[in-house]
């Protein structure tokens, strides 16, 4: 196994058992870490007509992302500046302003105020210049979205640092999404999933069955800057397909067999990009409170092939974050375990020991758990021991 950051042999927890179910913990990171982090708005072609948006949640800040007609992205907080409305909720398109659906305030999709209802009754002096919704930040990377509730953040491109070069080269906006996004809710701590997910000593146990064809002894991990973290497991066999991408009956989006294997990215603070030889997908980690989560994945595939054909081979192959469904006549029949099952079960069980008063961590594989020690030394740096 190839890594650059390794745990002193013997290392162990370091974020105390209430990080994982304590409200006043919980409203601290939507507030500290949520709240000062870029956070994935959806991919480009989301917003491909001029006034189509979506509405992002960020910590405690509701935010809104909107195509404007002159074609850029622009993100603002989702605030009227009136009573306070969402302007924008959930997603769609408008078709020339935006309107608060409270008291009709309208907006311009650069953010500017351009009318008030009954103005003469509101205030006849009133200056619209000030008045225009909060500004947030957007970028795009990859074709992928990110927004940011500070107007000017530290810049996308440098808070990603190193990873893009680590990841498969991989354009979503040349591939082609099957089906709607995909939620699973689960019954643990957002952090609970996030460090399962950087777990890789239990790859070869709780998943021995189901990811066959890739070699556990040989993965490859590696720290991107201060916060991130890339992941590579090549397939067991070098420069063949393994066994769930070569049964799909999906073409291959990789050209260079080094991309055979499983890989994913972690932005942090809660998303994942994975890919394989055969499709590319994106996972959102969403915390919900205190104890609850859900997780919103998307996949894309090389374009023109069925979506019976694909849709099967997503439930069959993502690694560890779909529920299996055997595709019958397509796919080639697995042994019956669910990935999203074994990891599913393991958080929620890892949730109820937490909060027993014996809980305590022994040590870590100071290789294989690397990633959880990087993963809670950002959170605390966000969000500090108080005392």
């Amino acid at each position: 196994m190839t890594d650059t950051v390794t745990g002193a042999r013997g290392t162990t927890q370091t974020l105390p058992p209430r990080a994982y179910f304590d409200a006043d913990w919980f409203e601290r990171e939507q507030l500290e870490l949520f709240g000062r982090t870029w956070h994935y708005a959806g991919t480009a072609d989301d917003y491909a007509a001029p006034g189509a948006y979506r509405s992002i949640q960020a910590g405690r800040h509701p935010l809104v992302v909107v195509r404007g007609h002159d074609g850029e992205l622009r993100a603002f907080h989702n605030v009227c500046r009136h009573r306070g409305t969402a302007v924008l909720p959930g997603s769609g398109r408008v078709e020339r302003h935006i309107v608060c659906p409270y008291h009709n305030w309208r907006y311009g999709l650069d953010g500017c105020l351009l009318a008030v209802t009954q103005r003469k009754e509101v205030d006849p002096g009133l200056d619209r210049s000030e008045l225009g919704l909060h500004p947030a930040a957007a970028a795009v990377w990859r074709g992928l979205v990110f927004v940011h509730p500070d107007p000017e953040p530290e810049p996308l491109t440098d808070w990603l640092a190193d990873l893009p070069d680590r990841m498969a080269p991989y354009d979503p906006e040349q591939l082609a999404e099957v089906g709607a996004a995909r939620q699973y809710h689960l019954k643990c701590n957002w952090k609970v999933f996030m460090e399962n997910a950087l777990d890789n000593y239990h790859l070869g146990y709780v998943h021995k069955d189901t990811l066959v064809g890739y070699d556990h002894k040989r993965q490859e991990q590696y720290r991107c800057g201060e916060r991130h973290w890339y992941f590579y497991e090549p397939p067991l066999e070098p420069g063949r397909l393994p066994p769930m991408d070569a049964g799909s009956g999906l073409k291959p989006i990789a050209q260079d067999p080094h991309w055979y294997g499983s890989s994913f990215g972690l932005i942090f603070p809660n998303l994942f990009v994975l890919t394989s030889a055969t499709w590319w997908s994106s996972i959102q980690v969403i915390p919900t409170g205190p104890e609850t989560t859900t997780l919103e994945l998307r996949a894309r595939f090389l374009p023109g092939q069925t979506g019976r054909i694909a849709l099967g081979a997503l439930r069959e192959a993502a690694s560890g974050l779909v529920q299996r469904v055997l595709a019958q006549g397509i796919l080639r029949r697995q042994p019956a375990y669910d990935l999203v099952e074994e990891d599913v079960f393991c958080c929620e069980a890892v949730q109820v020991g937490i909060k027993s008063p014996r809980f305590s961590v022994g040590p870590l594989a100071y290789r294989l758990e690397g990633g959880i020690q990087t993963f809670q030394r950002n959170v605390l740096d966000y969000v500090p021991l108080e005392g």
